[in-house]
């Protein structure tokens, strides 16, 4: 656990724009059956499952909120930021708020992985079928995550949502 600690970041400041990797840190074989499916959304977190198909892609892209990717089956190639880097089960890659980022599954097996994004990105029910169903439901804008889920840690608090002493009404 100790050469992990020295890959992300842990100071008290922006992390930078580029990939951290930690190879490794988890690995378990799933079988999902969807592209995508939202698992937990939460007040500033969602846990999302993914399968990307053999030759499949998530999609270049660019969100405006931070997503950890913890891969559990398949091989793939990550770009993010425009640094390529090979991952398979058992690695993690973090992608900062506003970095490009691109998921291609590599080998005869599909990518499999769970995803946190931080805030929310998605909306709670959401199941994808298949990327293209995805990218339909997210160009129409069917596909957003919910208000509440992208309230500051103060608004939540005045509205007594989280509290310090963990007990509520």
């Amino acid at each position: 656990m100790e050469a992990y600690k020295g890959l992300g970041n842990r100071k008290d400041e922006v992390p930078k724009h580029e990939m951290v990797h930690f190879k490794g840190l988890m690995s378990s074989v799933r079988r999902f059956g969807e592209f995508r499916t939202v698992l937990h959304t939460g007040l500033y977190s969602q846990v999302v499952a993914m399968e990307v198909p053999v030759g499949g892609e998530i999609g270049d892209e660019v969100h405006t909120v931070d997503q950890i990717l913890l891969f559990t089956s398949g091989k793939g190639l990550a770009t993010v930021a425009g640094v390529d880097q090979e991952v398979n089960a058992g690695d993690v890659v973090v992608v900062p708020a506003g970095t490009q980022h691109q998921f291609v599954t590599r080998g005869d097996e599909p990518l499999e992985l769970i995803t946190v994004y931080s805030p929310a990105e998605h909306k709670p029910d959401t199941v994808h079928k298949d990327k293209a169903v995805g990218d339909k439901e997210e160009d129409e804008e069917i596909d957003e995550a919910p208000e509440w889920s992208q309230r500051s840690k103060k608004e939540n608090e005045e509205k007594g949502l989280v509290k310090e002493s963990g007990k509520y009404d």
